[in-house]
């Protein structure tokens, strides 16, 4: 009868019109918020992925984890994971197995318990309001925040029940503030480890920021979250886990650490749910965002020696393309693919200019700096089989290096594919916003001089046709 009841209680959400915290109860180590971001076909995978955190969950007191989660009308009916099926959004508390539906109010108006609010989860506005709920209503000495949906690099989590409305990169910072900083950013989501997102990210006075960001530099499965919050039972042999054990203080570069090591492990294992060439390309990493300022330094000092020596044709070829490139290319597993990502690891193109005798001395160099900055950053990664050579805690961090003057099939140049990707606020295009702050640093506008990687890229492919002042995208180096 015990074992019923249960099973009844953990299959069934709890509501509860009141979030006051009693003024007894010790501050928690972390407060985990999962903003789940599934108005889209991430929803039926996700409800999966809820089920394994409730699972993980059981008997874990020292871990508060909240849902904001936006479903859809369209992909799943999925009415166990959180004791009910619905199409809009809705918030829970996931502590110790329970899933407990609470109000997000006043931080977020009208999410009751009892309301059916359709909220827009690409907006940036609403996962400010989901992080100050989260700090108001359950302080802890850390906060992890992960986002939960489809990620493209510039943009992520779309929301199609709201015109597909995504966030994107500069909206972060230009939404929420320093209050909504966090230890630990990180994105279930693909593509999102772009040395240009880490930038961006990094803490700073007035800014919203994080100590580390958990993401993908390729395409990538759900993380393994019933292994990962297994590391906060009480007792350690009860997680089933062999690389941590568990411990009742976890700072954010150990926590980080734990997280890649699961994903590593559920890939190795083959338990990601990808097979043969896909499982291949898969990487995944924690960056120190403290050390990333640095290494903008050193790629920008190397984008200038490159433009000074003329070295397009011969970092082109290094590059190289699509599946076959030597250089670590982050793309899609289609061969076929219209448009290959423009993501270069940004360690392993700089190991291989020092090893070709092609570049200049000052080249070799400064690529040498750029590598020993990059791996400060990259605090831990794996990579697999599709990337011979992987050196974890180096390799898994992208930047971007499109791939050259070839167009698309739909007639537009590699370049003008990326027009999010610019100093310049982008409003007149759709799936692109601009304001990257990894593009303006350091560079003077009009000067007709490479000052950093993004003018580089501007310099050698933004071949005006028309005449138009900038070029494709407005801007002029």
């Amino acid at each position: 009868m015990k074992c019923l009841l249960l099973s009844l209680l953990l299959c069934a959400p709890l509501s509860c019109k009141s979030n006051a915290i009693d003024e007894q109860t010790p501050t928690r180590d972390w407060t985990f918020l999962l903003y789940g971001a599934v108005d889209n076909d991430w929803e039926r995978d996700f409800m999966r992925d809820v089920r394994a955190i409730r699972r993980g969950l059981k008997g874990v007191q020292s871990l508060e984890v909240l849902l904001l989660i936006d479903r859809s009308p369209k992909y799943s009916t999925d009415a166990a994971a959180l004791g009910e099926d619905f199409a809009d959004t809705r918030l829970y508390r996931l502590t110790g197995g329970i899933a407990e539906r609470i109000d997000g109010e006043p931080e977020l108006p009208g999410l009751t318990v009892n309301s059916t609010v359709e909220l827009d989860t690409g907006d940036a506005t609403v996962l400010r309001n989901f992080v100050r709920f989260g700090k108001r209503h359950y302080p802890a000495r850390h906060y992890a925040l992960c986002l939960a949906s489809h990620g493209e690099g510039p943009r992520c989590c779309p929301d199609e029940t709201n015109g597909g409305d995504q966030l994107f990169t500069a909206e972060f910072t230009d939404v929420l503030t320093e209050d909504e900083s966090v230890d630990i950013l990180g994105f279930d989501a693909c593509l999102m480890a772009g040395i240009e997102n880490a930038y961006q990210w990094r803490r700073r006075p007035g800014k919203f920021g994080a100590d580390f960001l958990l993401a993908s530099a390729s395409v990538s499965n759900s993380w393994p979250y019933e292994d990962i919050f297994a590391h906060f039972r009480p007792h350690p042999e009860e997680s089933g886990t062999v690389a941590f054990e568990c411990e009742s203080s976890l700072d954010a570069r150990k926590f980080s650490a734990l997280i890649v090591e699961e994903v590593r492990r559920q890939i190795q294992e083959g338990r990601s749910g990808d097979q043969g060439l896909e499982r291949d390309l898969q990487c995944f990493g924690s960056f120190d965002l403290s050390a990333v300022a640095n290494a903008k330094l050193c790629v920008d000092a190397l984008a200038r020696c490159l433009w000074k020596d003329g070295s397009k044709t011969e970092l082109m070829a290094l590059r190289g393309s699509g599946l076959d490139a030597r250089t670590y290319v982050y793309v899609w597993p289609e061969r076929d693919a219209d448009l290959t990502m423009p993501y270069v690891d940004v360690a392993n193109l700089c190991e291989r200019i020092v090893g070709d005798n092609g570049f200049s001395v000052e080249a070799r160099a400064l690529a040498m700096r750029a590598v020993e900055a990059v791996d400060a950053v990259v605090a831990n990664s794996c990579g697999f089989a599709h990337y011979s050579g992987f050196t974890p805690g180096r390799h898994g961090l992208y930047l971007v290096f499109p791939e050259g003057d070839r167009q698309t099939r739909g007639g537009k140049s590699y370049w003008e594919s990326t027009s999010w990707y610019s100093p310049l606020r982008v409003e007149a295009k759709r799936n692109a916003y601009g304001r990257y702050e990894w593009c303006s640093d350091g560079a003077v506008p009009g000067n007709h001089k490479v000052d950093n990687w993004f003018e580089l890229m501007d310099a050698w492919f933004d071949v005006a046709t028309d005449g138009a002042a900038g070029g494709v995208n407005g801007y002029t180096w």
